[in-house]
């Protein structure tokens, strides 16, 4: 899931003014998260996860990704995710000293 995709979901079809009317937030201020130009901080996030019905866990994620790329940074290497992509289907947790 990508930033813009989750602003989309938080707005349901409405409008940045009707959805910030709404959610209790400045117009500007949602305004400015919908056409890319800041990332909401901590609260913001929540609302937003919130309102877009998503798990604040990979909201966060997702958000600290989008925060290191627009600052030329790489959280976790591309070999990282291969890696942790093996894992993640298991469903458990396997101690690397057996």
């Amino acid at each position: 899931m990508s930033y813009q995709e989750l602003i989309v979901k938080a707005l349901h079809g409405r409008s940045v003014n009707k959805a910030a009317q709404e959610m209790g937030i400045p117009q500007p201020t949602l305004n400015r998260y919908a056409r890319g130009e800041r990332l909401p901080e901590y609260s913001m996030a929540l609302l937003l996860a919130k309102e877009a019905g998503m798990d604040l866990k990979e909201v966060f994620l997702m958000l600290a990704h989008e925060d290191a790329k627009r600052k030329g940074l790489e959280i976790i290497s591309k070999g990282f995710e291969s890696l942790l992509a093996l894992v993640k289907p298991r469903g458990h947790w396997v101690s690397a000293w057996c």
